[in-house]
């Protein structure tokens, strides 16, 4: 949790603050991660992929920054609420049209007003320009949340959707062509008819999903109007539509890596670790990890010849430090088993496969056989044979291999009278082509 954006925080100790974060993580994690884009780019510490070393920071951060816009605008930002609960303000820098300067202005005049009943008020009331407003207020949600929701004032239920003002004409001319089909219409034409009608479809979308856009647009000479029809037709089902997936309760090796801060790439099975002796016991060492975590390296995964050794202490000492292959993982009571004996820092026993590319699956087939590899091997040494021109009825280019095999295959058929002449080939062959 960012210190400087919450100073209160800064009273609370790590601990408690890190179980806030974590509790308003669940509760809305898009805010407690946009805390991290301040000024001191904490975001930056936070590891995405074992291959973000691959991008210099500026890089990262620009990437960040790019999804969090996207996601900070297809979910949108309840003024209301983040009034209540400031730290739900984090998300506003990212909203179209705004920036860190403008979000953090546009905060405290918000905060100054307790709340707000119109998206209008974004203009007349907290000085945000036309421009900006233009831009920026189709992603900005007014609706009866924190202090609002216990007041009696009207709010229009198009300023909770992605309608953008400059359409609310269209929204509720759809809304009240509906409302009128179904036959329940008021044949007023008051603002109280078209709240009322709006109300009406959004309570019932079976009416809007019934809807065919392209038919009432050309009935109502809006042609042009097709694809904004469309957007307004989605928004009355179901405005401010979420796409992410919905909320799950976490597995124990989610819950796990979510409290210890590790991942499945930092943290596994046959990982090198660099770890702190804490406290030495005659049978036991409790060690340190680099993120706080609890290892425990028993006497007999400590050396080879633990049998020598009588109480642990007489070889480990508070504060050293010590480089362990991970043996097991407790996340039911988030510690590890560490071993550091030669025997198994040597072996791959305990190597963890954590570190191939899901993604990337090789044909054990297509993989070369070692009579393959040996093949090429001899095919490659074939290339750089020299051929030699030599006169001689009984000479040839072969290589040593090649001619000791004609030895052996003449030897086997007892044509023992040519061996000496073979022999000749091969001591020739032997010193033309290594010289």
């Amino acid at each position: 949790m960012n210190p400087v954006t919450y100073p209160i925080f800064v009273v609370w100790t790590g601990i408690v603050r890190r179980a806030v974060a974590l509790g308003r993580y669940l509760q809305n994690p898009l805010a407690m991660v946009t805390t991290l884009c301040g000024p001191r780019k904490e975001i930056l510490s936070w590891k995405l992929s074992p291959l973000e070393s691959f991008l210099n920071p500026d890089d990262k951060l620009e990437m960040i920054e790019q999804v969090l816009v996207d996601v900070t605008n297809q979910a949108g930002l309840d003024i209301n609420l983040a009034i209540s609960h400031e730290w739900l303000f984090a998300p506003l820098q990212f909203i179209s049209g705004l920036g860190p300067r403008k979000a953090a202005s546009l905060q405290r005049s918000l905060v100054r007003a307790g709340s707000i009943f119109t998206r209008k008020d974004f203009v007349t009331e907290h000085n945000l320009g036309k421009k900006v407003f233009v831009n920026a207020v189709g992603f900005l949600r007014v609706r009866r949340s924190g202090l609002a929701a216990s007041s009696s004032q009207f709010i229009d239920l198009l300023d909770d959707t992605r309608i953008h003002p400059e359409s609310y004409i269209l929204a509720q001319e759809l809304a009240r062509a509906v409302y009128e089909e179904d036959g329940t219409a008021d044949a007023n034409d008051d603002d109280d008819a078209l709240e009322m009608a709006i109300e009406h479809v959004r309570d019932r979308p079976s009416y809007l999903k019934n809807l065919e856009v392209e038919e009432y647009a050309r009935a109502n000479n809006r042609e042009d109007k097709i694809e904004t029809f469309y957007d307004i037709k989605r928004e009355l089902i179901q405005g401010f539509q979420d796409w992410r997936k919905h909320y799950e309760e976490p597995s124990q090796d989610e819950e796990f890596y979510m409290i210890s801060g590790e991942t499945e790439e930092t943290l596994a099975e046959g990982k090198m670790v660099q770890v702190t002796v804490r406290r030495v016991q005659a049978q036991k060492a409790i060690c340190g990890l680099e993120s706080g975590m609890t290892g425990i390296l028993m006497k007999e995964d400590y050396t080879d010849d633990w049998r020598d050794i009588i109480e642990l202490s007489d070889r480990l000492h508070e504060g050293d430090m010590l480089t362990c292959k991970i043996k097991s993982i407790q996340k039911n009571r988030y510690q590890v088993f560490l071993v550091c004996k030669d025997s198994e820092m040597r072996s791959d026993r305990l190597q963890n496969n954590q570190d191939l590319d899901p993604y990337y699956h090789e044909d054990q087939s297509c993989l070369p056989s070692e009579q393959d590899k040996t093949r090429k091997e001899k095919e490659r040494a074939k290339k750089h044979f020299k051929q030699r021109m030599i006169v001689h009825p009984r000479f040839q280019n072969i290589t040593a291999d090649e001619a000791m095999e004609v030895c052996f295959l003449i030897t086997s058929c007892h044509t023992l009278c040519c061996i000496d002449l073979f022999f000749r080939i091969i001591i020739f062959s032997i010193i033309v082509n290594f010289s």
